[in-house]
C-alpha cells in the first residue's frame, strides 16, 4: 500500500472519533492537502425557486464568496451545480459539459470564484436522509490533476465524512414544519383533489389551496406534489396511516 492509500484509510479508520463535526473537517482538509484542495463544502442541492442556503449542512468554502454565493442565488447559474442534475457521477469541475458552462452567467460566476480561491474543485454526489439530492465539493486554488486513483480516494473520503456528518448530525426534521392545515392540504391533494376540491373540502378559498401547496414544495425542497408527499413520509411529517386514511376517503 502506497503512502497516499494509507493515509487515506487511516482518515477512513478515525472518521467517527473526532470530538465535532468541525474537527472532521479539519482532519479532511489536511489529508486531501495532499491533493491540491483547500476548501470543501457539505450541502443538498435546492429545487425550483428554492434557496441553497439553508440545504447546507456545513461549509470550508470562504465565507465572503458564499455570502454572494447565496445572496445572488448563484446556484441557478453555477455550470458545477447544475451538472450534479444531470448525473450522480463524480467529476472535475473543469470537466463540466459545454452545454452548462456556456449558459448565460456561468462563465462569470466561474471567474468569481476563482477570484476567491476557488479555481478548480472536484464534486461527489452523496446520499443524504434529508434532501433529495446533496454532494460534497471539494475546491482547489489551481487546476487539479488527479489520477484515477486519486478520485476514488476523493469519493471514498467524501461518502465516509457525508455518513459521519449525518449519524452526527440526526437532522431528521422534528414535526412542525409543515403547519397543520398544510398537512391537510398535502394529504387531500395525494388523494387528487384538485386545488378547488380542497378548497371546499376545508371552507378555504381556492387562491389559499395554491398558497399552502407552494409552501409545501418550498419547505420541503419538493419539485411535485408526489415528491412532496415522499418527503413527507421519509421527515415524519404525514404517516402512512394518514395517508392510506386520505386515499380510502377519495375512493
Amino acid at each position: 500500500m502506497g503512502a497516499q492509500e494509507k493515509t487515506v484509510f487511516e482518515f477512513i479508520e478515525r472518521v467517527d472519533n473526532h470530538i465535532s463535526i468541525d474537527h472532521l473537517l479539519d482532519d479532511l482538509l489536511q489529508v486531501v492537502g495532499d491533493f491540491g484542495i483547500e476548501h470543501m463544502i457539505y450541502t443538498g442541492l435546492p429545487v425550483g425557486n428554492n434557496s441553497i442556503d439553508p440545504l447546507v449542512k456545513t461549509n470550508r468554502f470562504p465565507q465572503e464568496w458564499w455570502n454572494r454565493y447565496v445572496e445572488l442565488d448563484y446556484a441557478k447559474k453555477d455550470a458545477v451545480c447544475q451538472q450534479v442534475y444531470s448525473t450522480m457521477s463524480p467529476f472535475v469541475w473543469h470537466d463540466v459539459q459545454p452545454g452548462f458552462t456556456s449558459r448565460d452567467g456561468a462563465a462569470r460566476i466561474a471567474g468569481e470564484a476563482a477570484e476567491h480561491g476557488l479555481v478548480d474543485g472536484y464534486i461527489v454526489p452523496v446520499f443524504s436522509r434529508d434532501e433529495w439530492l446533496s454532494a460534497i465539493s471539494f475546491a482547489a486554488p489551481k487546476r487539479l490533476i488527479l489520477s484515477q486513483k486519486e478520485r476514488g480516494a476523493l469519493n471514498l473520503m467524501a461518502i465516509y465524512t457525508s455518513s459521519a456528518i449525518e449519524r452526527r448530525q440526526q437532522k431528521r426534521p422534528a414535526r412542525g414544519k409543515l403547519s397543520t392545515r398544510e398537512r391537510e392540504v398535502l394529504l387531500w391533494t395525494s388523494a387528487g383533489k384538485s386545488c378547488w376540491d380542497v378548497s371546499v373540502i376545508l371552507g378555504i378559498s381556492e387562491k389559499t389551496v395554491r398558497y399552502h401547496t407552494a409552501q409545501i414544495r418550498t419547505k420541503l425542497n419538493a419539485t411535485n406534489t408526489t415528491h412532496a408527499v415522499v418527503r413527507a413520509l421519509q421527515q415524519g411529517e404525514i404517516t402512512l396511516g394518514q395517508l392510506a386514511e386520505s386515499l380510502g376517503d377519495f375512493h
